[in-house]
């Protein structure tokens, strides 16, 4: 969503940052800087300005620096595996990037080979458009004793994976407790704020001082203030909106209502653990009060709370920004409406309370949609960096109001609600698969028909319609998975865009949706597992795209974990792209992601670190001039509630 138009150059006064002897950035003052990133791709702000020049933003047009992706058996092994493992009585597909020759699975703890591939096991499948590499599909599915084994063959060898059950109970609980990490309105402090050994300490509440919760309306005076309660860092910055922080609460929900057997309280090491609730309802509650809290009294919900400048570098209670609630929205508040009357719904066995100001909530913003048909768009007011999400001018609320009825009508069985619902499903998003398909963030029709298809109070036709177009999406991406892509995902070659590994976690959790509505279709579970595994490590960057969740990122884009390595647990990165940074890899979209740096950088990154995260890496690379910012890093390895949401859900959904 960046606001600077492809090859065009922006000229901005901007204060250089600050940096030590070793040329470590120390942080940034800026001044007079737009762009409509959805990340943080600016130069942080400090109180301590250096000198101000004119630098670049945008895209320069010449890329002098050399690629250095993932490149099999030399930075990344040639044998790719689902580096978590797998569950045993799963069917079990490995990478080759080699011809399989002399390849045996081997037991790590004794050395011994289980498993022999013969040549019925392997399928050469040519050279994989999306990475270039060779391929060869290899089964392994009857190692099924549980451990931890390599596989070996001339010349190549796996990171070690394992096989048991519950494989990925961890995983998951990984990716709930990167909602904790998210959190502002609170200090972080231990026993809670660890992750296998390794702490990451806020040491007070953040965004709780003075200069929080303006009206933007009134901008540029401080006229009226909005109280605000709890809620969640939209990703690598300090920045919250509602149409990424109700679906990412939703995308919680819809994890729990799926399985609710698999989240019991005193899972996670959260400071509410051991009341007696799930502690992912807990970990949802957090971002939902922040939602309720944005609410006008005549129902509809502002857009968000966010700041004119980028967000400083830091830990997040250091930040001192005035921070900004933008004006109302439709899409903001169908969003909020969606997850509240869903919330309502489930949190009503454990917390009454809490259910009924949901439940008020989302029947007050409900009323206000049914008066206000017209999509209502909250605006950019003051300049700087302000992304619309829904209410960019080519996006539209319809997929919001979609869901917003849906769960009106399953909670409370709202007949207006089901009007809406009949009506909106001759619209383009709700009948155009590839609109539903990579819908992301801004049309999610993909969760209503899910959840119409399985609600037996639904009317039949309506039903059977909705399993019928959940059902045919599946069908859409069988090619590209098995015939198509290589490593059997899901994702086409130009899917390789923002937020892509976000965006093959829905379409696991469509193929997951599909495979519960036709379970005899065994081929499509099969599929919605592939795209797990994918996320997991066998992909062709030979890592998983999960912090601290296998062999995963070392590095994160984010203003207040950026600097610790390894970072906290369970963020999903952007993932590769090659509309932003095509420059990584050139002609293979699927490794857009990593660079593999040969000499030392000036933030002390020793040779071949592979994962990045400060700007000054792509200056030193020569990919971009020096001292510009119209991309970076933030486009591949930022991480986002959204994201994490859909990981959460889709693991959940796999099983």
């Amino acid at each position: 969503m960046s606001a600077v138009a492809p090859g065009r150059w922006v000229k901005l006064a901007v204060l250089l940052p600050l940096r030590n002897v070793r040329g470590t950035a120390l942080g940034f003052a800026i001044a007079g800087l737009t762009c409509g990133c959805a990340g943080s791709p600016g130069p942080a702000a400090t109180s301590k300005p250096s000198t101000l020049k004119v630098v670049s933003l945008g895209n320069s047009g010449k890329v002098r620096g050399t690629p250095a992706p993932a490149q099999p058996g030399k930075n990344v092994p040639a044998i790719k595996v689902d580096t978590v493992g797998y569950e045993a009585s799963w069917t079990k597909v490995v990478i080759f990037n080699v011809e399989p020759k002399n390849a045996v699975v081997k037991d790590v703890r004794s050395g011994q080979v289980v498993l022999r591939i013969d040549a019925g096991r392997v399928k050469a499948r040519g050279l994989d458009a999306a990475s270039k590499d060779p391929v060869w599909q290899v089964d392994i599915t009857d190692v099924r004793t549980p451990g931890t084994y390599t596989i070996v063959a001339d010349g190549a060898e796996s990171d070690p994976f394992k096989v048991g059950e519950r494989m990925y109970d961890q995983a998951i609980a990984a990716g709930l407790k990167s909602f904790y990490f998210q959190r502002t309105r609170t200090a972080l402090l231990a026993p809670y704020a660890t992750w296998e050994g390794k702490s990451y300490i806020r040491k007070t509440a953040s965004h709780v001082h003075g200069d929080v919760g303006w009206d933007l309306l009134d901008y540029p005076e401080k006229k009226r203030k909005w109280k605000v309660e709890g809620g969640w860092f939209d990703a690598g910055n300090f920045d919250m909106y509602v149409p990424s922080t109700a679906p990412a609460a939703e995308s919680l929900l819809a994890a729990y209502e799926w399985a609710p057997e698999h989240f019991k309280d005193k899972q996670l090491n959260i400071p509410e653990s051991g009341n007696g609730i799930p502690d992912l309802l807990d970990e949802a509650r957090w971002g939902l009060v922040w939602v309720l809290s944005l609410q006008e009294g005549g129902g509809a919900f502002r857009a968000r709370e966010a700041m004119i400048e980028w967000s400083p570098e830091g830990p997040a209670d250091e930040d001192k920004t005035v921070r900004w609630i933008a004006g109302v929205s439709t899409s903001a508040t169908a969003k909020a409406v969606a997850a509240l009357a869903q919330a309502a719904r489930l949190y009503e066995k454990f917390d009454a309370v809490f259910s009924a100001r949901c439940a008020k909530a989302a029947k007050s913003g409900w009323k206000f949609l049914l008066a206000h048909p017209n999509h209502i768009r909250a605006t950019v007011v003051g300049g700087g960096a302000q992304p619309l999400w829904d209410d960019e001018p080519e996006n539209n609320d319809v997929g919001a109001r979609f869901m917003a009825a849906v769960e009106m009508w399953r909670t409370y069985r709202d007949k207006d609600a089901l009007a809406h619902i009949e009506a909106a499903m001759s619209l383009p998003e709700l009948t155009d698969l590839k609109k539903i398909i990579r819908g992301a963030w801004e049309n999610l029709s993909r969760w209503g028909l899910g959840e119409l298809a399985m609600d037996k109070g639904t009317p039949a036709p309506l039903r059977a319609e909705a399993k019928k177009r959940i059902l045919a999406m599946a069908e859409d991406m069988r090619p590209q998975v098995e015939q198509n892509d290589g490593y059997r995902c899901a994702s086409q070659v130009d899917d390789y865009y923002w937020g892509s590994n976000s965006n093959l976690m829905e379409k696991a959790h469509i193929l997951a949706m599909a495979a519960r509505l036709a379970p005899e279709k065994g081929w499509i579970l099969e599929a919605a597992r592939d795209q797990w595994h994918w996320i997991l490590g066998r992909n062709p960057n030979g890592y998983s795209m999960v912090t601290r969740v296998g062999k995963g990122p070392t590095r994160l884009y984010h203003m207040e974990w950026g600097p610790y390595e390894p970072p906290p647990p369970g963020f999903l990165i952007d993932g590769p792209n090659a509309t932003a940074l095509g420059f990584l890899a050139p002609g293979a979209p699927a490794k857009a992601l990593l660079w593999d740096n040969q000499e030392p950088t000036r933030t002390g990154l020793p040779p071949h670190s592979l994962w990045h995260w400060r700007q000054s890496d792509l200056w030193d690379g020569e990919f971009l001039s020096e001292d510009e910012w119209g991309k970076g890093w933030w486009c591949v390895t930022e991480p986002d509630i959204l994201y994490s949401g859909n990981f959460v859900l889709a693991g959940t959904s796999v099983l």
